[in-house]
């Protein structure tokens, strides 16, 4: 008892609290980048992360709270995520990822035609010079298919390849035994160009057409004579719709048509691509969207992108008093539109690209890969915003395909015969292999060279800044359609010229003021802004166009010159002759009025034109079509031009030295041909069945 009073009176024994145990440093932690549908509630968890409150920034404006939390998008786009984990006594830790929200991709995959095709695990691409599709798997040729005459597309689903041939024909491949399943074929000159699902574009004709087996439809035209045989875009949604683009645009705008079989009938309609009103400078300039070959559907399909480039129209010093520019003539273009409305989404501005050769979303449409022709660039595009978010330089030349599976991308670089793989999902630069997919070369080396010389606009020698090279004006060996003002340049207003029929010996250009196609080096130099391929201690011995030659000085120049006029073998067929490629009775009738009229004396020979020299002057003619803007001539007076070539006629329009006549009833009528209407018809039949010789 005694014991139990003391401790009453004394009280209980000093006793210090235990302090809580330290919380350990806040760590916030996140998945990688993630792809999630709109409007779909989407999963977000802190995972390993360590702290007491976990807040949640989706990047849309909305937060929330919790370990495990859900959030769906209103919107497709790419979100910021951000993540902060804290303890209560203020330490706190952040990270960040990306969500890019899409729209559920259709059930059946959109088709687009290109010069590359992907379909579960293996890769189709074309060769034109071999006369073949090529198969890739795991970064190897595992077989070659020996197609029809010169592919130039492809495009794959439900097992089955498609391959357009430009020489007439289409066919169908079974992809599970690599064997051929059906051919079919057009008529003489239809040329076809592009295919995906069941249609077909053909740029002879300009026609659309569906197929149902062997039987063809022609679903609608979209005439564009001057077509090239590089592939014009085409893209399937389904078997029962399709968009189209016109290679070639009129001065109006880019031309994407739509059409749809719906129940109640055929829906079609027509899209115009507005020219981009600029202003110049050095990162941008204006331009009318043409040369439109690389097209693709969104996953989706409520998107779709139309690219190739874009030709400055409106400058000049006759046109604006300002005179061309390497940066300011042509560049890369590419336009997405809404394909419920037509509307124009959204438009990018290139700076240092050339043409778009190809483009592809990939399989859930949360990137854009944007392969440029002869830049050797491939862009990697945020698809709602088209803000760069990576890419792949020095990639090859002539870069005509571009496919992925979401994880790796591989382009297509047709000059340089290879397929090229790279990693994606990284901010760095990660080449995984380089398949070469010829057996034999089928092009002598200095073609081949002289090809690269052609199309590379990422040379320095060849242009400033990636632009333009031979290939910008001169697509498939054709013309742009195009009247540039060239009035800095001593011209005037100049039409491109097609390369079908280049003089062996000069002279060239409309006003004869080269005499070879390395004369080319003085424009390389003074309107593309390259380096050249002279030193410049030899060009300065040879500067003038008009004086001692160039050929023999450079092999890159001596590839060029013998890559033009390898052309001359490969005019177009026409379409304008019969099916079996005979002349028609009124282009036999239009030869008689031809050589009546004395049409022959200028136009003579086997190549149709006398261009040449008497001595060492050019041999030119006035014929009346000189205007006030048609210029000057190597530093003088143009008092005439050299005769054009007839050869492959019916692709070069317009017509005239400065373009000005639509059809070649108003190129004879400037002529000052004066003809009853029978026989104009006649000799305007005879003109646009001309394909070689007379």
């Amino acid at each position: 008892m005694v014991t139990l009073l003391l401790l009453a009176c004394t009280g209980a024994p000093d006793v210090t609290p235990t302090e809580e145990a330290p919380k350990p440093t806040p760590v916030a932690e996140l998945a990688g980048d993630a792809v999630v549908f709109v409007v779909e509630d989407a999963p977000f968890d802190v995972g390993g992360s360590v702290g007491g409150l976990y807040t949640w920034d989706f990047g849309d404006g909305e937060t929330a709270i919790g370990e495990a939390v859900t959030h769906a998008y209103a919107a497709p786009g790419r979100y910021t995520i951000r993540l902060t984990a804290a303890w209560s006594d203020g330490r706190t830790d952040t990270a960040t990822a990306t969500r890019v929200a899409v729209y559920e991709p259709l059930a059946t995959p959109p088709t687009a035609s290109s010069a590359l095709a992907y379909l579960d695990g293996a890769l189709y691409a074309v060769l034109p010079d071999s006369d073949e599709v090529v198969v890739v798997a795991d970064n190897a040729v595992v077989d070659r298919l020996a197609v029809c005459g010169h592919p130039v597309a492809v495009s794959a689903g439900a097992g089955r390849l498609a391959v357009a041939c430009r020489d007439d024909a289409v066919q169908f491949w079974d992809l599970a035994t690599n064997t051929l399943l059906s051919e079919v074929g057009f008529r003489w000159g239809a040329r076809p160009v592009a295919v995906a699902g069941n249609y077909v574009a053909l740029a002879g004709t300009g026609e659309l057409v569906h197929m149902s087996g062997t039987d063809i439809y022609v679903t609608a035209t979209l005439p564009d004579p001057g077509a090239v045989a590089t592939g014009e875009g085409l893209a399937a949604e389904g078997a029962t719709a399709f968009y189209a683009t016109r290679f070639r645009s009129p001065a109006e705008g880019g031309v994407v048509h739509y059409e749809e079989d719906t129940d109640g009938g055929l829906l079609d309609r027509e899209y115009l691509l507005a020219p981009d009103p600029g202003p110049d400078s050095d990162t941008d300039a204006r331009g009318l969207p043409t040369l439109l070959g690389a097209i693709a559907l969104s996953p989706d399909g409520r998107t779709l992108v139309v690219a190739g480039a874009k030709a400055n129209m409106d400058r000049g010093l006759q046109r604006d008093g300002l005179a061309l520019t390497h940066e300011t003539s042509t560049r890369a273009s590419l336009r997405v539109l809404d394909t419920h409305t037509g509307g124009q989404l959204l438009r990018d501005h290139f700076d240092n690209r050339d043409r778009v050769g190809a483009v592809a979303f990939t399989p859930l449409g949360d990137q854009l890969l944007v392969a440029h022709h002869g830049a050797g660039i491939v862009d990697i595009l945020d698809p709602f915003t088209l803000t760069r978010i990576g890419g792949f330089q020095s990639v090859g030349v002539g870069l005509d395909g571009i496919a992925t599976d979401g994880e790796t991308a591989w382009v297509l670089s047709s000059l340089t015969r290879e397929l090229v793989a790279y990693q994606l999902g990284t901010t760095d630069e990660i080449e995984l292999a380089r398949v070469s997919l010829v057996g034999t070369e089928p092009l002598d080396a200095e073609l081949l060279l002289g090809a690269q010389v052609f199309h590379a606009a990422s040379d320095p020698r060849m242009a400033t800044d990636a632009y333009v090279s031979c290939a910008s004006c001169h697509p498939d060996g054709g013309g742009d359609a195009r009247t540039w003002d060239f009035t800095d340049r001593g011209e005037g207003f100049r039409d491109t010229q097609a390369l079908f029929a280049m003089p062996a010996n000069g002279p060239l250009h409309w006003s004869a003021n080269f005499d070879e196609v390395q004369d080319f080096e003085n424009a390389i130099r003074a309107h593309q802004a390259g380096a050249g391929f002279l030193a410049d201690d030899v060009f300065a011995t040879v500067e003038d166009p008009l004086g001692d030659p160039k050929a023999g000085l450079s092999a890159e120049l001596d590839a060029l010159a013998a890559y033009v006029h390898s052309f001359s073998a490969n005019v177009p067929r026409s379409p304008w002759r019969n099916t079996d490629g005979s002349q028609t009775d009124a282009g036999l009738r239009g030869r008689a009025v031809f050589v009546a009229e004395g049409c022959d004396t200028c136009h003579a020979g086997a190549e149709l034109t006398d261009a040449g020299w008497d001595g060492d002057t050019p041999i030119l003619h006035d014929v009346g079509t000189l205007l006030p803007t048609s210029g000057d001539r190597a530093g003088g007076p143009l008092t005439g031009l050299r005769t054009p070539s007839l050869r492959g006629l019916h692709a070069t329009a317009p017509y005239l030295h400065d373009g000005r006549a639509p059809t070649l009833a108003e190129a004879l009528t400037a002529h000052g041909v004066t003809l009853g209407e029978a026989d104009t018809a006649d000799l305007v039949a005879y003109l646009l069945e001309l394909e070689g010789s007379p």
